[in-house]
């Protein structure tokens, strides 16, 4: 049942459609047949349009709504009247108006949000009941529970392609502890930051850290190491280059002396020894100046999986 002070709070229009929907309901003919009569007659081929689509002919009517109220800090941009409001999925209402306001005190700006809402589509079943029973006292405490619970209202993007916005309630265990005030009129229930406000506040976080980050100084150690690597690999070419000349020399000079050395003796056997040596010296080298060609960031960091 709907109170004086939340009729008090509704608009002339609210009043005449919270009115039509209890006569709707009821089956109030009289009520009806009056409303019609006071209506001027309508011009021909005139369209009344009673619901705007087939879901919303076929939905059930509210069967005990209640007007609560939602401030939220954040744009509203696609929310309009009309819109669902849901919890977990679950339709269990809409929104009736949104509006603007500022504090005069801070200056700031914030959008209160009308919503009704009906509890029995939540499919809360009260069992055990006695004569009497109370049941706005059960429905107050079953909000006072989903709100110690984490319960709040978010705004949530319904469709992409329109950017319509619906109202979501949904548990956020990590929001800050709340309570309803019940004395207020309209009620109204917590809220928490939407997630396309939640994401722009960790774009922004982002953003700032890398602002903070010397962008410039490290360009420049980029720079200098860059360079530094350059002058490191075109010595150690020329180092290879070097060490494979005079292994070059050294075969040669070897392959020279045992031409003066008798066959067979210790001395060609030592030279042979040698020169077997070189040669495997001189395809060492090739092979690391191959390496370092394909790969000349080893001479800083090592081999890949080395150990540092």
């Amino acid at each position: 049942m709907t109170t004086r002070d939340e009729l008090d709070a509704l608009s002339s229009r609210e009043l005449h459609d919270l009115a039509v929907r209890r006569a709707l309901h009821h089956a109030d003919v009289e009520f009806l047949w009056e409303l019609l009569r006071a209506l001027p007659a309508a011009e021909a081929n005139t369209v009344f349009t009673l619901y705007d689509n087939r879901a919303k002919a076929f939905e059930p009517a509210a069967r005990s709504p209640q007007t609560f109220e939602l401030i939220f800090n954040e744009s509203v941009r696609g929310l309009a009247p009309g819109a669902p409001v849901e919890f977990r999925g679950v339709p269990i209402g809409e929104v009736s108006a949104v509006r603007a306001q500022v504090d005069l005190k801070t200056l700031k700006f914030s959008v209160p949000v009308t919503i009704h809402l009906d509890a029995q589509r939540l499919g809360v079943k009260f069992v055990d009941l006695g004569t009497g029973a109370d049941f706005g006292a059960m429905r107050r405490r079953l909000f006072d529970s989903m709100v110690a619970h984490g319960v709040r209202a978010q705004l949530r993007t319904g469709s992409l392609l329109t950017g319509a916005v619906f109202v979501a309630f949904d548990y956020f265990p990590n929001a800050p502890p709340t309570t309803v005030d019940w004395s207020q009129r309209p009620v109204r229930l917590p809220t928490t930051p939407g997630q396309l406000e939640a994401t722009e506040a960790k774009l922004t976080n982002i953003i700032d850290k890398l602002d903070k980050l010397p962008l410039e100084q490290i360009g420049n150690r980029l720079n200098t190491t860059i360079a530094d690597l350059d002058t490191t690999v075109r010595t150690a070419n020329t180092t290879l280059s070097t060490a494979t000349q005079t292994l070059a020399s050294a075969r040669g000079t070897i392959e020279n002396a045992n031409n003066f050395v008798e066959p067979n003796s210790v001395q060609s056997q030592q030279l042979e020894s040698t020169l077997s040596e070189v040669s495997r010296a001189a395809r060492s080298m090739r092979v690391l100046a191959d390496f370092l060609e394909r790969h000349p960031e080893a001479l800083l960091r090592g081999k890949t999986g080395e150990a540092k």
